[in-house]
């Protein structure tokens, strides 16, 4: 072989070995760099969806939980690209990712003038009342408290947010990304919830909002059975424990109620539109009126062992029992001076000669003792000897 063709030869076989040098470099150079981009994050929420694209409306490839480990790669207008392990790559909303770098990188990457960054710079923190979760696959999220509302959004299983207010079943919430709306409590589960009206009333109220409810002995459903409670009925609770109210029933037994089926009662509804509550809240169907064949008070039908209570406050001035007469019969002296007889209870009241009671107040159950032909409250009102329509305090019912 010449000289010129081994020099030739020589300089081929350099450069080759050059060219390896420079691609292993670049190589090394791009692993650096990829290596240096990846942020470690931690997810904040119950459950989380990864997506295959970077918005809601790409489909779920998997869902994370609260407090795994994920190694984020880039972030595009709020949504990280993440790895969790080899080759298992997808999209999740920041909002749901804490890294402080990943936030940083969140605002960075957004454009100055698009709505989201607009949103996160107006997100600052408000006064919560508690947290709600989504617990089905998704809810609505709507613009007022009811199903006849718009609907801003649907929101998905694990989202979270911060209470604002409740209005009987619903609850107003404001978002991670500043969005407030209103959601129904049947698909979301609530944790810290205080109601401030109900906080800071000396007397604790609830309303029933299920048709019936059971009263156990223990804050639990493995607790024995102890009666059951309706729709619409108002009781007084001593303590809230695990999310169970303790109430006297109205035989007079004390139980637990589950917080799913009853609802804070912050003002009485005054059936008829007088100064007085109607006796029987699940009821208002009167079946012999003041006068009717010498008739001195109204009889009002009612279910046998739904709620009595006191129409206002008062004391009780009177307990007895006559088999041919009201039967279980209680008389309250109210603070009025007007003397309010509740007849033909189911049983004898809890309550004793003496004691006190507030407007709302349960005092017995109905029931069909004495001279009676079915279930009803026989209400009577007398001032001295002097028998007065109980319907002059319930206008609307005349």
């Amino acid at each position: 072989m010449s000289f010129k063709r081994k020099t030739i030869r020589r300089a081929i076989a350099l450069m080759m070995v050059m060219l390896t040098a420079v691609t292993v470099n670049c190589t090394a150079s791009k692993s650096v760099a990829l290596a240096a981009s990846v942020t470690k994050g931690n997810v904040n929420v119950r459950a989380l969806n990864v997506r295959k694209g970077p918005g809601v409306e790409n489909a779920i490839i998997n869902v994370i939980h609260k407090g795994d480990t994920v190694e984020i790669v880039k972030t595009v207008n709020g949504w990280h690209r993440i790895t969790q392990g080899k080759n298992k790559f997808g999209w999740v909303s920041a909002n749901y990712i804490d890294s402080g770098k990943a936030k940083k990188n969140a605002l960075v990457s957004a454009s100055p003038s698009s709505k989201t960054a607009s949103v996160t710079k107006k997100n600052t923190s408000v006064k919560t009342n508690g947290i709600v979760t989504v617990t089905g696959s998704y809810t609505n999220f709507r613009k007022g408290a009811g199903t006849g509302y718009g609907i801003i959004r649907k929101i998905t299983y694990g989202t979270t947010g911060d209470i604002l207010e409740k209005k009987g079943s619903w609850y107003r919430i404001q978002l991670k990304d500043g969005k407030t709306g209103w959601v129904y409590k049947q698909y979301v589960s609530e944790s810290g919830y205080k109601d401030a009206a109900e906080s800071s009333s000396k007397t604790k109220k609830i309303v029933v909002s299920a048709y019936t409810v059971n009263v156990r002995t223990e804050p639990s459903t493995s607790g024995k059975l102890v009666t059951a409670i309706r729709k619409n009925e108002v009781y007084t609770y001593s303590e809230c424990k695990n999310g169970w109210y303790k109430i006297v029933t109205p035989s007079g037994e004390s139980g637990y109620v589950n917080e799913k089926y009853v609802e804070s009662f912050k003002s009485y509804p005054v059936e008829g539109g007088g100064k007085y509550l109607w006796p029987t809240q699940t009821a208002t169907r009167i079946t012999t009126r003041f006068g009717v064949r010498n008739h001195k008070g109204v009889d009002i039908a009612a279910p046998g062992g739904s709620q009595i209570i006191a129409v206002a406050d008062g004391t009780v001035c009177s307990v007895s029992y006559n088999p041919k007469g009201f039967g279980h019969l209680i008389v309250i002296k109210q603070n009025d001076g007007l003397k309010a007889y509740y007849g033909h209870m189911q049983k004898a009241t809890f309550l004793k000669k003496g004691d006190k009671v507030k407007a709302g107040d349960t005092i017995g159950i109905v029931g069909s003792t004495g001279k009676s032909t079915g279930n009803h409250l026989h209400l009577e009102f007398r001032k001295g000897d002097e028998r007065i329509d109980p319907l002059t305090y319930y206008p609307n019912m005349k």
